[in-house]
Order: structure tokens, then C-alpha cells, then sequence
């Protein structure tokens, strides 16, 4: 068994040993994923005489205008969304799943002892292909799930949310493994899991009232360590050996 409060503990005692650490990772993963996207629009101003001669030419020639150029503009913009969105796609897909199993394996250190910055290259260097695949078809099933029914695709994220973890601690496991290890952890403890979660509320209001800046100093790596400690708890609690966890699919 475990408690909000020992959890708590345990990741504050962890962020004594690698605060400014900590805050580092915390800022380079969020400029990571505040950078997977963007847009930007133009606007053109017509401005018109003062008789009305020459407002009758400008909507005129504005007419004329949108009927010869629009369609083809048009066709340009919607391209050029799908490409960005098939880049930021990519982008997510290959750069930031492996970061995120690099995280998980930097904030597990951390509440081990000591955690490295380098370690966010932990999903580049180990198993590569299966961290990619793994996240994305967790995001998949999750929006599936959501999809759905809102109720089981909120179930389906607390279940699924050990994966990260276990892709950094166990090289070896496969996805089918991470999945299985991930739900039998979870099994019982998923709205713990969540209350713990909302007991971050206050913390969050006075990031809010802060703009942040409690948020990127203090709370959001607090959370994460606490994220982690949850994870070592219910590690301890489940002790399997990747091998010996059947191989099952979702």
C-alpha cells in the first residue's frame, strides 16, 4: 500500500538533490513540446478613397480579385496545414516519445539518488524503434478509448501510464510486455492515482496566479518526482522479471 502523502515526501527529498537539474529537464522537455507546431497568418488592408467611384473600382477589383486567386490560395493554405500538421506529427512521433522515455528514466535516477540531464537521451540509446512504436500506440489506444466514451479513455490513460517507465528501466521489454506490466501495476490503483493528481489543484492555482513561474520552479517537477515515487512504490508492489510477463496483446 501506498499514501499521497509518503509519495509526496519521497519526491520532495528528491528535488533537495537535484533541483536546478530538475528545473533544466523540466524547461528543455516543455520548450520541446511547445515547439512541435505553429501558424501564422497575414492580413492585407484595402484602404478606399473618398468618392464613390472609387470604392465601386476597389470592391471591384477586390471581386475580381477572390474570383481569379482565391480558390488557388485556398488550395495552398489547406496543403500547407496538412503539412504542418503531418510535421509536428512526425516531429512528436520520432523526437519527442523517445525524450519522454529519456524523462521518465532522468526523474526515476533523480528519486533513486542522483539524475543526469544526459539522461533524457536514454529512449535514443535503448531500443529505439520499440519506444516510438510503444508511445504512439498508447496515444492511439487512449484516443481510441476517448473516442469512444470519455469515462474509459480517462481509465485507459491512468492504466496506460506506467509505460514510459517501464521503457526506461527495462530496455529489454517489449511492448507487449510494458503494456501488461503497465495495467497489472495500475490494477487497483488507478483512482488513487488519480486523487493524487487533484491533490496537485492548489499548486496549480497558485502557478496559475503566478503565470507559471511556481509552476516551472517548483511544482511541475514536484509532480513529476511524485509521478515517479508512484511508479517505484508500485514497482516494489508488482515485482515481475520482463520475461517472465506473458505477452499478450491489447
Amino acid at each position: 500500500m501506498w499514501t499521497r502523502r509518503e509519495l509526496k515526501e519521497q519526491a520532495k527529498d528528491a528535488l533537495k538533490r537535484n533541483y536546478w537539474k530538475a528545473v533544466l529537464v523540466t524547461v528543455l522537455f516543455g520548450a520541446l513540446l511547445g515547439g512541435t507546431g505553429g501558424a501564422a497568418t497575414a492580413g492585407v488592408a484595402v484602404s478606399s478613397g473618398s468618392g464613390s467611384s472609387d470604392t465601386g473600382s476597389a470592391w471591384a477589383f477586390i471581386g475580381g480579385f477572390l474570383h481569379e486567386y482565391f480558390p488557388g490560395l485556398l488550395t495552398t493554405l489547406i496543403i500547407l496545414a496538412v503539412v504542418l500538421v503531418i510535421l509536428s506529427l512526425a516531429v512528436s512521433i520520432l523526437l519527442l516519445n523517445p525524450v519522454n522515455v529519456g524523462f521518465s528514466y532522468f526523474r526515476v535516477n533523480a528519486l533513486r539518488g542522483t539524475g543526469n540531464v544526459g539522461d533524457l537521451g536514454r529512449g535514443f540509446d535503448a531500443a529505439y524503434k520499440r519506444n516510438v512504436g510503444t508511445l504512439l500506440l498508447q496515444a492511439v489506444y487512449t484516443f481510441l478509448w476517448t473516442c469512444l466514451l470519455i469515462v474509459p479513455g480517462f481509465i485507459k490513460a491512468y492504466e496506460y501510464c506506467m509505460i514510459p517507465y517501464l521503457l526506461a528501466d527495462h530496455p529489454e521489454m517489449t511492448r507487449q510486455e510494458a503494456f501488461a506490466t503497465s495495467k497489472a501495476m495500475m490494477k487497483g490503483n488507478k483512482w488513487k492515482a488519480f486523487v493524487l493528481d487533484l491533490s496537485f489543484i492548489p499548486w496549480d492555482i497558485l502557478s496559475a496566479l503566478t503565470l507559471g513561474i511556481v509552476s516551472v520552479f517548483y511544482v511541475a517537477p514536484y509532480r513529476q518526482l511524485t509521478a515517479a515515487a508512484l511508479y517505484e512504490k508500485l514497482k516494489a508492489q508488482n515485482e515481475v522479471p520482463a520475461a517472465e510477463v506473458p505477452a499478450q496483446g491489447e
